[in-house]
C-alpha cells in the first residue's frame, strides 16, 4: 500500500519572509496572499496573530515555518503569558491559539482583533522610524476636512504600546525623545470618549483613531497608508491657518490687511510668488523686515516698467509706485516667516 505523505505545515511558499529580528526588536508582519491582517473579519473568525518566542521576541505567525516552530518554541501569549499553540496550516491563515479552557481575555475575538491591530501598528511605526518604508497617516484638517496626510517618521522617533500620557494610556504612543507626540487609538467596540478627548487636548497630544473592523491599511504609491477614522488635536492645514491669520490681519487694517490679501491669494496659488532667497533666517510671521532683508531687496529691485529702483518700505511690506501710478506690492513677510517676492518685477 502506498504510504500517504503527511501534510506540510507552514504558510505557502509565496508568503513573503524577511530576516528574523535581532533580540529585543519586534518583527514586522508581512501580508500573506489573500489575507489582510487589517481587514475586519466575522466576530468568530478573528485569529491571534502575535506571540512571544522562547527568547521573548515578538513573532507574527505568518513568519513561522516548520523549522521556526521547533527552534523558537515554546510560544507564549502577549497578554496572559500562557503557552500558545501555533497553527500553520493552509486552510486558515497562520495564527496562534490558547489551549482549551484558557481564561485569557484574548480568547475573545474582539480583544484579539484589538491586539493584532496594535502590534501591526507598532511594527509599522518601527518600519517608519528605521526608514524601511514610508508610513503615512491619512488625517484630515480640522477646519476644512480636506486630506492632510502626515508621515509617522516626522511625528517622533519611537513607539510603545500602552504608553502613558499623564493618567491616560494610549494603545500606541509615538514619542519624540521622551515627549508624547502622537496617540494612536484602535477602535473595535467603542471610540475615544469625550473625557479622553479633553484629557488629550489638555496634554497637547494629537491623536488618531484606527478602526480595526475596517480595511485601515493599504499600499500607496510611496509606502503604506493608514486610514484614520478620526483625527484629533492636529493644527489646521496651511491654507486654513493662512485664512485664519488673514482674518485677524484684516480686522486690524493697515499694512496687515494688505498682507492678508496677498497671503490669501498666495495660499490659493492665484499668482506667482516665491521665497526671496535672502540670506536672513526665517523669522516669525509678524516680524518686521530686518535691515539685511531691506538692503538685499533694495539692491535687487529694479522696476521693469519705469526703470526706477525706489522702494517704499513698511514694517513687513515693500511696495513700488511708478511715477503717476499706484503703489504695487514687491515683497512681504509671509505667514511662514519667509520674505516672499512677486514675480512681476523679476522678469
Amino acid at each position: 500500500m502506498r504510504r500517504r505523505s503527511k501534510p506540510r505545515h507552514g504558510p505557502p511558499a509565496s508568503v513573503p519572509r524577511a530576516r528574523r529580528a535581532p533580540p529585543g526588536k519586534p518583527e514586522t508582519a508581512p501580508t500573506a496572499p489573500g489575507e489582510r491582517p487589517t481587514a475586519a473579519r466575522a466576530a468568530g473568525d478573528v485569529l491571534l496573530a502575535w506571540a512571544r518566542d522562547r527568547d521573548g521576541r515578538k513573532v507574527h505567525a505568518v513568519r513561522l515555518d516548520a523549522n521556526d516552530r521547533r527552534a523558537r518554541a515554546p510560544f507564549t501569549c502577549l497578554g496572559c503569558g500562557e503557552e500558545l499553540v501555533p497553527h500553520l496550516g493552509k486552510v486558515r491563515a497562520p495564527h496562534f491559539a490558547h489551549r482549551a479552557g484558557s481564561a485569557c481575555p484574548l480568547t475573545a475575538p474582539e480583544t484579539a482583533l484589538h491586539l493584532d491591530a496594535k502590534e501591526r501598528l507598532l511594527a509599522l511605526c518601527e518600519d517608519a522610524f528605521t526608514g524601511r518604508r514610508r508610513v503615512t497617516l491619512l488625517t484630515r484638517c480640522p477646519a476644512c476636512r480636506r486630506a492632510a496626510p502626515r508621515e509617522v517618521a516626522r511625528e517622533g522617533d519611537r513607539a510603545v504600546t500602552e504608553g502613558a500620557i499623564g493618567a491616560l494610556r494610549a494603545d500606541v504612543l509615538v514619542l519624540a525623545g521622551e515627549r508624547p507626540a502622537l496617540a494612536i487609538e484602535v477602535v473595535v467596540t467603542h471610540a475615544v470618549d469625550a473625557a479622553k478627548e479633553v484629557a488629550l487636548a489638555t496634554a497637547g497630544v494629537p491623536a488618531v483613531e484606527i478602526d480595526a473592523r475596517d480595511e485601515w491599511e493599504r499600499e500607496g504609491a510611496d509606502g503604506v497608508e493608514l486610514a484614520c477614522a478620526r483625527s484629533l488635536g492636529f493644527p489646521p492645514c496651511p491654507t486654513c491657518a493662512a485664512h485664519a491669520r488673514a482674518d485677524e490681519d484684516r480686522a486690524r487694517g493697515g499694512e496687515g490687511a494688505e498682507i492678508a490679501e496677498l497671503e490669501a491669494y498666495r495660499a490659493r496659488g492665484f499668482f506667482s510668488a516665491r521665497p526671496a532667497g535672502l540670506p536672513a533666517p526665517v523669522a516669525p510671521h509678524d516680524a518686521p523686515l530686518s535691515r539685511e532683508e531691506r538692503a538685499a531687496l533694495a539692491d535687487r529691485f529694479r522696476c521693469p516698467d519705469c526703470g526706477l529702483t525706489r522702494l517704499d518700505l513698511g514694517e513687513r511690506l515693500a511696495r513700488h509706485a511708478c511715477p503717476g501710478g499706484t503703489a504695487r506690492p514687491v515683497a512681504w513677510r509671509g505667514y511662514d516667516g519667509a520674505v516672499v517676492t512677486l514675480s512681476w518685477w523679476q522678469r
